[in-house]
């Protein structure tokens, strides 16, 4: 066969050369384009510290998870003080950019390592993003043909997430308690702590001031806090002490009451203490109680204001309690709506040990700013349940609520909703030294859970994560 000549019928001076490239728009092999990934899971590869506590056991794979999914975190790299696990840097490969840790809001975090006992800190840090899967413990070296370097973790940093959201104001009401799914911080627009929000409206304690004593004291029932209520009667003998000397005193806002050198109200010359009156509206002075034989009973009503705006997420390490039931398994918003938090538009950043709460900015009532420590918006927060018929769906029933799957057996409400709520409660119980049965008598644990998130107690948090 022949073959084909181009050339044959070219006319003379008609062929082309290719022309290069103008020097001035060439560009060096040595510039590629910086561009790694997109914004929204950066290529950013990660493994975890390998002296983070354990959080829970994986059921499947007995696993140990060192970071819940939904955490917020930071890393640990080269220009860090604290530089890794080993004795060279990080002490794994090259390939990757930084050892993961939980955010912890800029302060400093100190626990026992459960891999050598030694205390770690990891120090004050800032968010670099959430991560969307549960992060395994890296146990590189401690078993034979184990190894799990091989896989690696990045973050989220731009995405819409759902997770479950607990009020701790709504939580104290419907607990009817203090302090058990957050420890009391004094704060609040009141300056004042905590109590039970509509619990009570009064609570009169009565005790003994003893014979020949100087002084008695005495607070009101256990669980309400000095400040979160008014002081109205002290009650001597028959005898009200003057209210007025009551609003004067610190009595009126600590509770304490202090009886120094008085029995009680009478009419003879006392030698301390306020003008008082019994029912029928004679006046009399308190009595001296030094060297007196006589007991008495010293009566006082408590009117309570209310204010809870002292419960907020922790800045400081938990030890028992609904939060810290949860904090191991899940990552959560906990806010408190006393204060004007959960509604949409609220900041979030991260708590002590990454989990979500209102930004400074917000839970200070300053104008929203985004700060470092900010990681994304709320959108709403949402506990009317059941919804897509997940009431109607029979699962099967579980004498243990604990182990209960979603439908007709948690009311409806969903499943990761429900395991959380449950353990936030079971939390509270233990920390309460009660059980369900006793706090919640003839309730079936998956009714006392519907109860409260129709309460607004638990509900599922949209959070725009923008870091």
């Amino acid at each position: 066969m022949a073959k084909l000549n181009f050339d044959t019928n070219a006319a003379p001076g008609t062929s082309r050369t290719m022309k290069e490239t103008p020097a001035k728009f060439r560009e060096s092999k040595g510039r590629p384009n910086i561009s790694q990934s997109d914004g929204i899971r950066p290529a950013f590869p990660l493994m975890p510290y390998g002296h983070l506590p354990v959080g829970f056991a994986d059921v499947s794979t007995n696993d140990n998870v060192v970071i819940p999914k939904g955490r917020i975190v930071s890393a640990i790299t080269q220009n860090s003080a604290d530089l890794g696990d080993g004795n060279t840097y990080y002490n794994v490969g090259k390939g990757i950019m930084g050892l993961m840790v939980p955010c912890n809001a800029g302060a400093n975090r100190t626990y026992n390592s459960p891999v050598d006992g030694v205390q770690k800190t990891i120090v004050g840090n800032l968010p670099i993003g959430i991560v969307e899967h549960d992060v395994y413990q890296d146990v590189n070296g401690d078993n034979l043909n184990y190894d799990m370097r091989n896989k690696n973790w990045g973050v989220l940093t731009q995405q819409l997430i759902k997770i479950p959201a607990v009020d701790t104001y709504a939580f104290d009401d419907f607990y009817a308690k203090v302090g058990l799914f957050v420890a009391n911080v004094a704060g609040g627009a009141e300056t004042k702590e905590e109590d039970v929000p509509g619990s009570v409206d009064s609570e009169t304690v009565s005790f003994t001031a003893a014979a020949g004593a100087t002084a008695g004291t005495n607070l009101p029932a256990t669980g309400f806090l000095a400040g979160s209520f008014t002081l109205v009667s002290i009650t001597v003998d028959g005898f009200i002490q003057d209210a007025t000397t009551i609003a004067a005193s610190s009595m009126a806002n600590t509770g304490i009451i202090s009886i120094v050198g008085a029995e009680g109200c009478s009419d003879a010359a006392g030698t301390t203490e306020a003008i008082c009156t019994d029912a029928n509206g004679v006046n009399g002075t308190w009595a001296a109680l030094t060297g007196n034989s006589v007991n008495r009973t010293v009566s006082a009503t408590f009117t309570y204001d209310f204010d809870n705006e002292g419960t907020t997420a922790p800045a400081a390490a938990v030890t028992a309690g609904g939060y810290f039931s949860c904090e191991k398994k899940f990552s959560f918003l906990t806010y408190n709506s006393e204060a004007g938090e959960g509604d949409s538009g609220m900041g979030v950043q991260s708590d002590f040990y990454g989990n979500y709460k209102a930004d400074a900015d917000y839970a200070s009532g300053a104008a929203e700013t985004k700060s470092a420590q900010t990681i994304g918006t709320l959108m709403g927060v949402d506990y009317r349940f059941g919804k897509d018929l997940l009431d109607t769906v029979q699962s099967k029933w579980e004498d243990d609520a604990a182990y209960a799957t979603a439908g007709t057996r948690t009311k409806g409400i969903p499943q990761f909703l429900y395991d959380f709520a449950y353990d936030a409660l079971d939390g509270a119980v233990l920390q309460d030294s009660t059980t369900w049965a006793a706090k919640w008598p003839n309730e079936d644990p998956a009714s006392v859970i519907k109860n409260a998130v129709d309460a607004g107690v638990f509900g599922e948090a949209w959070i725009q994560v923008n870091v």
